[in-house]
């Protein structure tokens, strides 16, 4: 008779051959994803408070993403020549910047653009280190485990990010919470200057990076990394919404929390199943995407707390389940091939999706304004991207 042996069958859900690199990362993401956490669901919200329109926060973050959009690939050279987690380190006073120029942007507007600034430098240096370092130190077997893992520990810390979050500006204010933040966002480093990083300088092109998104053979990927596009108006619309609904900033913070728990039994499954066959990433993905379409409608009928905590949640979950088989995919493609090469171009894609996103946004105000039905038409619309996601590797070279 075959024995049941828990323990393993749980095992079976996790990485368990992590690199001291991907250790090390996974503790400095844990702490800045707490910092962040804490803010992010109220940085939209506090924008609208200090007079912001929903119109002007997508025009602030329009100019977020383009100047990201043309700075990445210099963040792609410092990486490639000073090392990947030298860059990550880069991205924090950056951050710290930003949430310093928002709490001021009520005494000058002049504030605006420091902030715009800070935020691009702080995505130019973080997110090619951060990608490029999961992809080099990931193991291939675990590879989808590993993000599930992360996601879970971020998540994890995400519980309570939005909670404490919501009890610092009850008690406090805004200018604790970002205080906060900017204190975790420095100590986020500690782990990454634990062992030094042995880096070999190779040169990164950065008009390749322009070309390599308009090659007729990375089209259907392009296509389908656009759909990061829904992302935006999920960071930068949902929250408004929400608050339009629970204006309490503990209870706003709350049911974020309790969607985020609510999710992760879903992302260790999620996790393990992508680890299979590459068939089975697609069906995920496929999955994902259509099912998270069909969460973005949801949110039309959407009147009380309750319903913010159900389509949250289920929002988390589709998400992951595109997410966790999408970029298993992406880091092995980067092995095989070029880590920087293949995760920019996956950025740069995710870029213009986003400001796509909100030029359909502001487009869609032109004719109905202020309507959150437009913007979640618009974002089911993009979700459905992801499924154009092809898994081969991205071309890389010219002829």
């Amino acid at each position: 008779m075959p024995q049941f042996k828990p323990l393993t069958t749980v095992k079976t859900f996790f990485a368990t051959k992590l690199s001291y690199q991907v250790r090390e990362l996974y503790l400095s993401v844990s702490i800045v994803d707490f910092a962040v956490a804490m803010v992010a669901i109220f940085e939209p919200i506090y924008l609208y408070q200090v007079g912001f329109s929903i119109e002007r926060i997508l025009y602030f973050y329009l100019a977020v993403y383009a100047g990201y959009l043309i700075f990445i690939p210099l963040g792609a050279k410092f990486a490639r020549r000073f090392g990947y987690e030298r860059a990550i380190l880069l991205g924090s006073p950056f951050l710290a910047a930003y949430y310093l120029a928002l709490f001021l942007i009520p005494q000058h507007p002049g504030f605006i653009g420091l902030a715009i600034a800070a935020f691009v430098a702080q995505k130019t240096f973080y997110w090619p280190g951060y990608l490029a370092d999961f992809a080099r130190f990931g193991k291939g077997s675990e590879r989808a485990r590993e993000i599930s893992n992360l996601l879970l520990v971020a998540m994890a810390v995400s519980i309570l990010g939005p909670v404490a979050g919501g009890l610092i500006i009850s008690q406090w204010g805004f200018v604790a919470l970002f205080a906060a933040a900017t204190a975790l966002i420095f100590a986020s480093n500690l782990p990454l200057l634990a062992t030094p990083e042995r880096f070999t300088p190779v040169p990164f092109s950065y008009f390749g990076s322009f070309r390599r998104l308009f090659y007729r053979e990375n089209r259907r990927n392009f296509f389908g990394f656009l759909g990061f596009g829904e992302e935006l108006i999920g960071m930068v619309v949902w929250p408004v919404f929400i608050y339009a609904i629970v204006s309490d900033f503990l209870e706003l913070g709350s049911i974020v929390a309790a969607s985020t728990l609510a999710t992760t039994l879903a992302l260790l499954f999620v996790g393990r199943m992508a680890d299979g066959a590459a068939a089975e990433r697609r069906e995920l993905v496929k999955i994902g995407s259509v099912f998270g379409a069909g969460v973005w409608l949801m949110r039309l009928m959407v009147r009380g707390a309750f319903g913010v905590f159900a389509t949250d949640a289920l929002g988390r979950t589709a998400k992951n389940v595109v997410v966790v088989p999408m970029m298993a995919e992406i880091y092995d493609h980067a092995n095989q091939t070029s880590i920087m090469k293949t995760v920019i171009f996956f950025e740069m894609s995710l870029i213009v999706g986003k400001i796509l996103a909100i030029l359909a946004a502001l487009a869609a105000f032109r004719w109905f304004p202020e309507s959150f039905t437009a913007l979640f038409v618009i974002a089911a619309l993009m979700t459905l991207l992801y499924s154009l996601i092809k898994y081969e590797p991205v071309k890389l070279s010219g002829r």
